[in-house]
């Protein structure tokens, strides 16, 4: 039994732990005596609720707790791993799960590397970014009232046919233990409300999204102005039933700050993960030092961001997070690693180790990632001199080859530019191109610069992230 000793209501334990020190530390010596160079023992406890209404009135609420715990072996140079929610069960399968990354070891190509950690500090320690006003102490009618807000906001027009807000919040609380002496315990909150607002005339139907959320509790919801969202919301879903298709081509693209930070993750983001880099999927292998794209262009992947979305302060392997600087003035400097992808390049881990939850392993994962400001006082000084091009605002999301180095995103709503003005709304546009020239192409920024929207990530594991950055113009990018 590896559970805490002492009694607890659930996921908020009397004693802080739910993980039996003494018996975890007894397993992890286990399983070196089978052979083990590294083990480590992480169980994540959720508390989490998502609400769902249509029209003002509730569809559905769903509160959870989940509880998950993940053994991770390292035994010649390869991996077993063994995920469970009964942690009582973890000296049992220490020795099944030595095997198994032995039994991989040796089906190892002779052209693949034993794997292999970088050093990290080892720590015993406890990190709680403890939020204002705690959500789990959040009651159903408070959620509904300020889901409310947006949909009162959003409706009161004769075209809008429906509109469905959600909520969903989530406390996490991570426990690790390694071989190594790692003993560190952290927790943290979440808190997102959105809203999809429909429209309907003469036969066409239009869809807007809507989302406010970061890093904190119920304080993160209360400042945001959720009338003014739905306000916000209504006209752009009235202005796209109008709007025209948009015109195709190379053409000079400005981006809002939301069109912008889904272009720096998609596009530079993901080949920067350098587990794809060191397999090989990745345009930018090889690349560090070397100038990529315009020097007006610096990227950051920060999850120390307070309040961004994608923020946390110990990532899954136990390493402290901090700024990861990924281009600064055109040059790639860093990719994005944990452990095993530090040891392989010979560099020090940086924060980048993420799992979905308690029952899966940690990969290379963005956090929030944002290209930083630059000269332009805002989007009219930006849009000067174009003489026909487009202004994309949003995202309906995008989707990157990190190999070839091409992506794609949709934009959820556009205007064209004409001789320097935004005139006419566009729908129905998205953009495609090759991350290095369009990082080259990329020849003004404003000087705001700041997280957009809530965001999520897959990459056979879903993750929160936050992006964003400056209102950014690209001299040419093909428009579809």
């Amino acid at each position: 039994m590896v559970m805490a000793k002492r009694e607890n209501d659930g996921h908020r334990p009397s004693a802080g732990r739910y993980l039996d020190q003494e018996k975890v530390r007894k397993a992890l010596d286990s399983a070196q005596t089978h052979g083990a160079s590294y083990a480590e023992v992480r169980v994540v406890a959720l508390t989490e609720s998502s609400v769902a209404m249509r029209d003002g009135v509730l569809e559905r609420a769903i509160p959870g707790q989940e509880l998950g715990m993940t053994l991770r072996v390292l035994a010649d140079g390869a991996w077993g791993v063994h995920s469970t929610t009964d942690l009582a069960s973890l000296s049992d399968q220490i020795e099944s799960t030595t095997r198994l990354a032995k039994a991989v070891a040796k089906r190892r190509s002779p052209k693949e590397q034993p794997i292999g950690l970088a050093e990290v500090p080892v720590l015993e320690d406890e990190t709680h970014w403890r939020s204002k006003l705690d959500v789990r102490d959040t009651d159903l009618d408070q959620k509904m009232a300020l889901m409310n807000e947006m949909y009162h906001g959003a409706k009161g027009h004769e075209d809008i046919v429906s509109i469905r807000t959600g909520w969903s919040d989530e406390h996490i609380h991570t426990e690790l233990m390694t071989t190594e002496g790692m003993d560190r315990v952290w927790s943290f909150q979440r808190s997102l409300v959105n809203a999809m607002v429909t429209a309907r005339s003469d036969g066409e139907v239009v869809s807007y999204r809507t989302r406010h959320g970061g890093q904190g509790g119920l304080e993160i919801i209360q400042a945001a102005d959720l009338v003014g969202l739905g306000e916000d919301a209504q006209r752009a879903a009235l202005r796209l039933l109008k709007a025209e298709r948009a015109p195709s081509g190379k053409l000079p693209l400005v981006a809002d700050k939301d069109l912008t930070g889904v272009y720096i993750h998609e596009a530079l983001g993901h080949p920067c993960e350098a587990d794809l880099v060191a397999a090989g999927d990745s345009c930018l292998d090889g690349k560090l030092g070397q100038k990529i794209g315009n020097e007006i262009v610096t990227v950051v992947d920060d999850p120390t961001m307070m309040g961004g979305y994608g923020a946390y302060p110990v990532d899954d392997e136990g390493v402290n997070t901090r700024e990861k600087v990924l281009i600064k003035n055109g040059i790639l400097t860093e990719y994005l690693n944990h452990r095993e992808t530090a040891h392989h390049f010979g560099v020090e881990p940086n924060g980048g180790a993420r799992a979905q939850d308690g029952l899966h392993h940690p990969l290379v994962r963005m956090s929030n990632t944002m290209i930083q400001g630059g000269t332009h006082a805002d989007l009219d000084e930006l849009m000067e001199g174009i003489e026909y091009g487009v202004y994309a605002c949003g995202t309906r999301g995008g989707q990157v080859d990190t190999g070839r180095g091409s992506f794609q995103f949709a934009a959820q709503e556009a205007w064209l530019i004409e001789n320097g003005e935004l005139t006419r709304p566009l729908k129905d546009v998205s953009v495609s191109g090759l991350t290095l020239e369009i990082l080259k192409n990329v020849d003004g920024l404003t000087r705001d610069a700041s997280l957009a929207s809530p965001g999520f990530c897959g990459k056979g594991q879903t993750v929160p992230v936050g992006d964003g950055g400056p209102v950014m113009r690209i001299s040419e990018a093909l428009v579809g």
